[in-house]
Formats: structure tokens, C-alpha cells, sequence
């Protein structure tokens, strides 16, 4: 019989951003995938969009968000300011989430972007659909006036 394997500390620290990732489990209990990704798109529309919420609309590729039906529809995508307190970032999330719908995801501005899904599949669409959007959003901005 073969005793099980010592396990050692890597050494490793979670990444700073894991209260935001369980803010969301909290959240949204069916959430099983939380995402963070630091793309070009999410980081540089966050910076140039003013207001606490990106709102999209119009683009037939918002159908790929769960629950959205129709391009018709406004998907709103809130935008925290970032701070290096991640608790206190964490608390003026879950406030915003107390009055305001949190769907999706999220953009912390200058940062980049946290999604979820129920799975890796769900979630991993949702990151791409909101990256597919972001780049639209900042193509439409460029070129109307």
C-alpha cells in the first residue's frame, strides 16, 4: 500500500485579485469559473468610457451573453475604478450588486476584465463575447464622431 504524497508549500501567493473572485462566488452561487484577463480591449475602453457602466448596444454578437436574445437589448457592463485595497474594492462591488444588476462581468478600469459562468464553456464564451464587443465598441468610437 503506497502512502499518499507529501504535500509542500509552493511558495506561491494567489493572485491579488482573489477577493474579487470570491466576491463573485458569493454572488452568484450558480458561478463555478470565475475569469480575469488584462487585454488590450477591456483596459483601454475602460480608461476612455467615463460613466460606472459601458452599455452595448446594437451588436448582433451580444446574443452570445446568456440570457440576451436580441441585439435590440442594452447590456450594461459596469466599470469600478481600481484600487490596490481589494477589500474595500470587493465592498463597493458587492454595494453596486445590492442595487444594480452584475451580469457577465466586469470591468475595473485601467485593469481589465472579470467574467464568470457556470462552467468553463459559459465562461469562457462570455469572455470572448465581451472581448469581441469591446473591440467593436472601440472601432465605433474611433470612427463616428
Amino acid at each position: 500500500m503506497r502512502s499518499p504524497p507529501t504535500r509542500r508549500p509552493s511558495g506561491r501567493k494567489p493572485s491579488a485579485e482573489t477577493g474579487l473572485h470570491t466576491l463573485v462566488y458569493r454572488l452568484f452561487p450558480e458561478a463555478n469559473v470565475v475569469l480575469h484577463v488584462h487585454t488590450v480591449n477591456a483596459t483601454v475602453l475602460s480608461r476612455i468610457e467615463k460613466s460606472d457602466t459601458l452599455a452595448l448596444q446594437g451588436y448582433e454578437m451580444q446574443k452570445t451573453l446568456s440570457g440576451q436574445h436580441s441585439h435590440l437589448d442594452t447590456v450594461p457592463i459596469a466599470i469600478f475604478d481600481n484600487d490596490q485595497d481589494i477589500d474595500a474594492l470587493a465592498a463597493r462591488i458587492a454595494d453596486y450588486a445590492q442595487t444594480r444588476p452584475l451580469r457577465y462581468g466586469f470591468l475595473l478600469r485601467g485593469h481589465g476584465l472579470t467574467c464568470w459562468g457556470k462552467d468553463i464553456q459559459e465562461a469562457r464564451r462570455q469572455l470572448e463575447g465581451l472581448e469581441f464587443l469591446f473591440e467593436c465598441e472601440l472601432m465605433r468610437r474611433r470612427y463616428e464622431p
